[in-house]
């Protein structure tokens, strides 16, 4: 069984990426990787309100759920991915140019994360 810690350390493969962190429906940090000097705390909770925005803007234009949104900014990217009802991963990058490499990995580890969530 992969500890959180452990799958979320596998975006290090990225050079670019400053933070993987595993929020809660309620903003809350579960668990990070972090190399930046970026504050878990407020991305978490910014992060939480943009996801319930992705939904809201499904919904209203009858797309569905949101399985994953990319934010592309002129100094990186931000990736959020939601694993299950509560739980959602907030990747965060220097290099817009990485959004492939990063959505690769979200997508390879993605049952590892849920499976350490569920402590299987």
């Amino acid at each position: 069984m992969p500890a959180l810690k452990d799958v979320l350390s596998k975006f290090k493969a990225v050079n670019s990426v400053d933070l993987a962190v595993l929020v809660n429906s309620d903003g809350m940090q579960i668990e990070s990787f972090n190399r930046g000097n970026l504050d878990v705390d407020e991305v978490s909770g910014i992060a939480s309100t943009g996801l319930q925005v992705s939904e809201a803007l499904g919904g209203a234009t009858a797309r569905g759920e949101t399985r994953q949104a990319v934010l592309e900014y002129a100094g990186g990217s931000i990736i959020l991915e939601p694993l299950n009802e509560e739980t959602f991963l907030v990747v965060v990058s220097t290099d817009p140019r990485s959004i492939g490499k990063i959505r690769f990995l979200s997508k390879r580890y993605r049952q590892d994360l849920i499976s350490a969530l569920n402590g299987n």
